[in-house]
Order: C-alpha cells, then sequence, then structure tokens
C-alpha cells in the first residue's frame, strides 16, 4: 500500500482547510466502517485520511419541526432518539438495522449517505423525507442540496472534493401520515439489504385516499430512487388491489436487478413488490391506530 498521510482533526476550519491543500486525494473518515474497506481493497485511493471523529459540534439531532442531524451523528442515536421515531420512523428503524450493533455504535448519517453505495440503508428512508444535505467548503461557504440532486450515481456524489457534508434536513411531515422501511436480508445477516424500501404514506381527509405517497427503493438499481412513476398512479386513489399491483409494475419496469453472491435477480424482482405492498399496508395500519 502506498503511503498515507493521516491526520486527526478537531475544527471544520482545520478540516476545510486540509480539503482545500488534498482535494481528490483525501479521504474524509469519521467512523470508518465503510472507507476502511474502500482503501484496503484498493477501491478508494488515498494520498491523505482525514479523520473527523472529534468534530463534535456535527453529531447530534435538532428538533425545529422537521429535524437537523449532524452528518457525523451515529446510527444507534438515530435509532433510539424517540422524536425520530415518532416522526420519521423509517429513519430511526434503517439505522436500527444497518450492521450490527458495534457497527451501529460508530457508523454516521454522513458517511452511509456520502459512500453512495446502490444499498445503503439510509438512503430511501432520507428519499422519502424529501432530505437536504449541508455541505461546507473554505472557498465557497455552505450551501444546502436536495438528496435527489446530491446523488449521481453509484458510489459518485455531488460532493466537490474540497467539501464536507455536514447536517441532513428533514421538514416537517404533513398530518394523518406514516412511514415504515423494510428490508430485506438473509436470516440472520447483519449486512446491506438485498431489497429495501422505505414508503411515506398521508391519507386524505375521509381515511380512504391516498393524498400523497412517496416510495424509494435501494438494491434495485445502480443508486437508490424514488418511484416517481407509481407514486404518481397512487396519488388520489384508494389502494385497491388493483392500484397496488400497477404501482407496483411501475416498480418493477423502473428497476434493474442483478444477480450476485447475497440473491438472484429473480429473486429481487419476487421480493420487491412483496414489500412495497407490505410497506403500505404498515403505513396504513399506523394511521388508523393513530
Amino acid at each position: 500500500m502506498a503511503h498515507m498521510d493521516f491526520h486527526s482533526l478537531t475544527s471544520l476550519d482545520e478540516t476545510l482547510e486540509k480539503l482545500a491543500a488534498y482535494g481528490s486525494d483525501a479521504t474524509l473518515v469519521a467512523g470508518g466502517t465503510s472507507a476502511r474497506y474502500l482503501i484496503m481493497s484498493g477501491q478508494v485511493e488515498a494520498k491523505a485520511v482525514l479523520h473527523i471523529e472529534r468534530l463534535a459540534e456535527f453529531a447530534g439531532i435538532t428538533l425545529n419541526g422537521g429535524a437537523r442531524l449532524g452528518a457525523l451523528t451515529n446510527m444507534r442515536d438515530i435509532a433510539e432518539d424517540t422524536a425520530i421515531i415518532a416522526r420519521f420512523a423509517s429513519l430511526a428503524t434503517a439505522a436500527g438495522k444497518c450492521g450490527g450493533w458495534q457497527t451501529q455504535s460508530i457508523a454516521t448519517i454522513g458517511g452511509n449517505v456520502c459512500g453512495a453505495s446502490p444499498s445503503a440503508d439510509l438512503i430511501a428512508p432520507l428519499l422519502v423525507q424529501d432530505a437536504e444535505i449541508e455541505l461546507h467548503s473554505q472557498a465557497r461557504g455552505s450551501r444546502t442540496v436536495a438528496l435527489t440532486d446530491f446523488l449521481v450515481a453509484a458510489y459518485k456524489t455531488d460532493r466537490a472534493a474540497d467539501e464536507m457534508a455536514t447536517a441532513f434536513h428533514l421538514p416537517a411531515q404533513p398530518g394523518e401520515s406514516a412511514d415504515t422501511y423494510i428490508k430485506i436480508q438473509r436470516r440472520s445477516a447483519m449486512e446491506r439489504p438485498i431489497i429495501g424500501v422505505a414508503l411515506r404514506l398521508a391519507l386524505d381527509e375521509s381515511g380512504e385516499n391516498i393524498r400523497e405517497v412517496r416510495i424509494a427503493v435501494c438494491g434495485a438499481g445502480p443508486m437508490p430512487f424514488r418511484a416517481s412513476e407509481a407514486e404518481t398512479l397512487l396519488a388520489g386513489q384508494a389502494p385497491t388491489d388493483e392500484a397496488v399491483r400497477a404501482a407496483s409494475d411501475a416498480i418493477i419496469k423502473r428497476s434493474t436487478f442483478r444477480d450476485d453472491a447475497r440473491a438472484s435477480a429473480s429473486y429481487r424482482a419476487a421480493v420487491l413488490p412483496r414489500a412495497f405492498a407490505h410497506a403500505l399496508s404498515l403505513c396504513r395500519a399506523t394511521i388508523a391506530g393513530a
């Protein structure tokens, strides 16, 4: 392995200064659960590792109608936060299913999202919350980008080489709504999903028709995506079996399935509609019981 500089940083200014100096030759590491593997396997070539775990001001959750999550907030804190569980259940569920307890204690929301893996657990729930990501650079200051625009391709984002992701912003969600995350994985396996489906549902005043639905899927293409075609089909409709089948077909059409060591493409295609229907059913039951 080639020589790498290692810098343990304690402030945003110091981090941005190093990012400006190293640019694309630097890799940011907090918990390191993903970055260490990418570096050791040669998928990432870094001349400098910038360790940012001690930037404590970028860890934690703040409520402001919606929520602000610091990019260094770990999975365990997200999974156990009572306000996140109550208002953004899909995100809390996904964080609680992201590896084992030890991984959740150090893995961060920033690392999970900025890695832009096709099967990153937190991206689908963040997509259905219309999340935005906040970024800082020394040269240009701060900017905020919709997560849908931030994700460019598999393992590629809109983050510039001199930028650090600092926070995620989740807007307040509508009343008479509920959200959930369904993760399909091998039994007892602490790994990324074979298929993941996040869904947020809002019903009209009658409680019979869908006012709004947001659907996001991971593990069914080169990057997680919002299933906008399926959302359009369901909006304003009663969730009949026929309507759900039509939406499932639209999700399948939008997806690209592949074989790998964990599951076949045909298995993924078979379980995705079931996961979607189950997510819809869970959200309807949550709203009915509220």
